[in-house]
């Protein structure tokens, strides 16, 4: 990579969040230049700043202070992106940059084709069949052209990512930006998308990649190191990798977080009176789920028997591909098991009609996928209230304050009147949890409920699903981080479409998993499976 002239450069940039308990500064004088053809790396904690650094670049959220000028690497024609309109930065965006955010939502009434093709369709290229020929090339590129007719819930979380993949590339842009592509992946698929973006930087483009993975560090032409929304630039060795020292001062720096984690502390939970414990909310018995598709069948789900009581606080974790989205899907009555049944509060939920479960979904389901987008026209206080408007919850009079109450409760009742784009990642998140309770739900199923948080507000979404299960709510959770299995009571393991343990509800202290309160005989704790390993 030959360094000219820059294609971002980034100059005092600084990004303050206004919030209840004050003014947060996600990022704090930031200056960086980015170069045509590099592959840069970004690397931090949850919480420090990474998603906003690649809100900055893209123009998809306002700076506070400083520039952010793009040079067209064509021309050498420049333009200010902190100072485009919205109908602006759409067009530009449009035509420069592809973006793959790591809540990026697949259109779920659309095939995988028509779901890569919509940028093109929003950016006025459109030509049906040119466009659905380089549409089928690009998901033969990550490797999933074989199922590019169906829909996104016949397929894994982790061929939903690559398919964001191809969907980024599809206007072909100089520019790729990444949040975590490869955090939902095995090692051996994220490999493979590593090398595709490798590809792509060796035939010119430049990529920018946020990553937790440590490991892929030395693959990066360049490395970032943001804490605390200051940026920092390792120093490399002769041979353009990472110096040891550095390596391993950014390693303790990650490490931290997971100690952090480690010593939250939860409310005490009060169980005295919870007359709902020991009453069955879910059952599932005999559940098979296979798809069908060119390449043949594949069973996603082989035979799983499994009950929850109502106050169950349950972690559910397994590899990318082991069954964990088709289970939620089946547990939501998104998708329908090929055989066996599914009933929850004593009611098979698959004898209902679409329209019938969709009704009971949303008075009796709160869900936060991973991949939860808030409706950007609407504020915070709107967004928690649609839930009970769509099911006809609670009287009309009362949905604002129920709305306002739990954003209090997620700590956000001073941000109850502002558009989603104004608040931080970790807000958003807790706001789709807000809203996941407006219809007051039995159940609440969440998926990386906490992944875009850092650990303090991680901490409040946990002793809040606490407080909810001691309520006598079933709370299930799709987590890849060991830390929080220690706070829920059972875990659930899934490998290849089969539940690989069979933890029942331990006579243990509440928030606390068996695992960790069984030493092993080193009296060492015992790693959870965690997606990727």
């Amino acid at each position: 990579m030959t360094k000219t002239k820059p294609l971002f450069k980034l100059a005092d940039v600084s990004k303050v969040f206004t919030t209840g308990a004050g003014d947060f500064t996600a990022l704090d004088k930031v200056n960086v230049d980015i170069y045509p053809g590099e592959f840069l790396g970004i690397i931090g904690k949850s919480g420090a700043g990474k998603s906003t650094l690649l809100n900055m670049i893209s123009g998809v959220s306002q700076i506070s202070s400083g520039e952010v000028i793009y040079t067209d690497p064509a021309d050498g024609t420049t333009q200010p992106i902190h100072a485009l309109d919205q109908n602006e930065l759409a067009t530009w965006r449009g035509k420069n940059v592809g973006i793959v955010y790591q809540s990026f939502e697949l259109l779920p009434m659309l095939n995988l084709v028509d779901n890569v093709i919509l940028p093109q369709d929003f950016a006025g290229f459109f030509q049906r069949w040119k466009s659905r020929k380089l549409a089928q090339e690009l998901l033969d590129e990550v490797e999933i052209g074989e199922h590019s007719h169906k829909i996104p819930a016949h397929i894994s979380g982790g061929q939903k990512q690559r398919v964001a993949i191809a969907r980024a590339l599809v206007n072909d842009p100089q520019v790729i930006i990444a949040d975590e592509p490869t955090g939902s992946l095995d090692t051996k698929t994220s490999d493979r998308i590593f090398k595709i973006f490798e590809k792509l930087v060796a035939r010119g483009k430049t990529v920018v990649m946020v990553t937790h993975d440590m490991n892929l560090a030395d693959r990066f032409d360049r490395v970032l190191h943001i804490v605390d929304g200051v940026v920092s630039t390792p120093e490399l060795d002769g041979n353009g990798k990472i110096k040891p020292a550095d390596l391993r001062a950014i390693a303790e720096t990650e490490d931290d977080e997971a100690e952090n984690l480690k010593g939250v502390k939860l409310d005490p939970i009060i169980t005295t009176g919870n007359t709902h414990k020991k009453e069955l909310a879910i059952k599932l018995d005999s559940v098979i789920k296979t798809y069908v598709g060119p390449a043949g069948e594949f069973t996603a789900l082989k035979g799983i028997d499994l009950e929850f009581n109502y106050g169950d606080f349950v972690a559910i974790v397994g590899k990318s591909g082991s069954g964990k989205s088709t289970l939620l899907n089946m547990l939501t009555g998104i998708d329908h098991p090929t055989s066996g049944t599914v009933t929850i509060g004593g009611n098979n939920i698959y004898d209902l009609s679409e329209s019938e479960r969709a009704q009971w979904r949303g008075k009796n389901m709160g869900i936060v996928f991973q991949f939860f987008q808030l409706l950007p026209t609407l504020t915070m206080v709107e967004n928690t209230m649609l839930p009970m408007d769509y099911t006809n919850t609670f009287d009309p009079a009362e949905r604002f304050d129920r709305a306002m109450d739990l954003l209090k409760m997620v700590g956000l009742e001073e941000e109850a009147h502002k558009f989603p784009d104004s608040l931080s990642t970790g807000q958003q998140q807790s706001a789709a949890i807000a809203r996941s309770m407006a219809t007051d739900p039995s159940i609440i199923v969440a998926d990386e409920p906490t992944g875009n948080l850092d650990t303090k507000s991680a901490n409040t979404i946990i002793n809040l699903f606490n407080k909810l299960s001691a309520d006598g709510k079933t709370i299930l959770i799709v987590t890849h981080d060991p830390g929080l299995t220690r706070f829920t009571h059972r875990t659930i393991t899934l490998a290849d479409g089969l539940v690989v343990n069979r933890e029942d509800e331990p006579e243990l202290s509440v928030g606390h998993s068996q695992t960790d309160q069984l030493p092993s005989p080193d009296h060492t704790e015992q790693p959870v499976p965690v997606p990727g390993d």
